[in-house]
């Protein structure tokens, strides 16, 4: 409660309040319900990023949502799979632009069966339940030859055998990008190529409420909780220092009854919690 009551001070245009996170520490909350690893994103690691994209006449709102680019909210459990949510989730609506389908898409394949490590950070794994990157759940898509559904290779919350079968393969990874550090770009993306992969450090999310996030103080380097961008709106909350600004829609996957039926909103312009660092697209086919 001592908690949520300075971080209702630091971020006064959300709400804070007792979560279904409440009863843990800040060391069990990112062990058990985050999950990005190799997060430390300081300035001097340069990534390779896609092309910048013309950012006129963008809308002043946008929502994946409302276009049926985006699946119900799951609930990734004690378990440090977000990087594999965050990952199906961008996948789930890459498909939907190519092919007009929304397929639910299967993390415990994820899970199970990437191993994958970041090239340039060895230690930097994905390790089911234990972390992941999404970048690396790409690569391993590429080799793999793509996702099974959801119905085919259930969730069940922890690491279990590889089960995974080429021929039950839904949707095929074709191409992944970096998007740059900038947040009219990646609103480009987003419009553009659909729900994208984000990173952000999720230390007020353990709150969380409702209401538009956009903390006096959130730090941009550490990266700790993958999600999905699935738009933005153009005014949402009004506080003497910033006027009524704009703000992203991310889901989240920690189940409906955590935040707005388990959306988070975070105000847009400030690189906030450092959601602009670690945001990729990806680009499918059809099995």
């Amino acid at each position: 409660m001592i908690r949520a009551a300075k971080h209702q001070v630091l971020d006064p245009t959300a709400v804070h309040g007792v979560t279904p996170f409440s009863d843990l520490s800040e060391e069990e909350f990112e062990e058990l319900y985050t999950g990005v690893r190799g997060g430390n994103t300081d300035m001097d690691v340069v990534k390779e990023t896609g092309p910048l994209l013309e950012v006129g006449g963008l809308p002043e709102s946008f929502d994946w949502r409302e276009k049926g680019a985006v699946t119900e909210v799951k609930m990734q459990g004690q378990c440090g799979s977000c990087w594999a949510f965050s990952t199906t989730g961008a996948v789930e609506g890459a498909n939907f632009i190519a092919t007009g389908k929304l397929v639910n898409l299967s993390e415990q394949q994820l899970v199970d069966c990437d191993n994958t490590c970041d090239i340039k950070d060895k230690t930097a794994c994905d390790n089911g339940c234990g972390g992941g990157l999404m970048t690396n759940a790409y690569k391993y898509l590429l080799e793999a030859g793509g996702l099974e559904e959801e119905s085919s290779y259930p969730y069940i919350g922890k690491r279990g055998q590889c089960m995974f079968k080429p021929e039950n393969v839904a949707v095929r990874v074709v191409n992944f990008t970096n998007i740059p550090n900038d947040e009219n770009q990646i609103a480009a993306y987003l419009v553009n190529y659909g729900p994208l992969a984000v990173g952000l450090n999720a230390v007020f999310m353990q709150t969380y409420i409702g209401g538009v996030s956009c903390p006096l103080i959130c730090g941009k380097k550490w990266i700790n909780h993958g999600v999905l961008l699935v738009g933005y709106g153009e005014k949402g909350y009004s506080i003497l220092r910033f006027g009524y600004k704009p703000y992203w829609i991310i889901k989240n996957s920690w189940g409906t009854r955590w935040g707005e039926k388990g959306y988070y909103r975070l105000c847009q312009g400030y690189g906030m919690c450092g959601m602009t660092r670690m945001v990729s697209a990806v680009v499918t086919q059809a099995s």
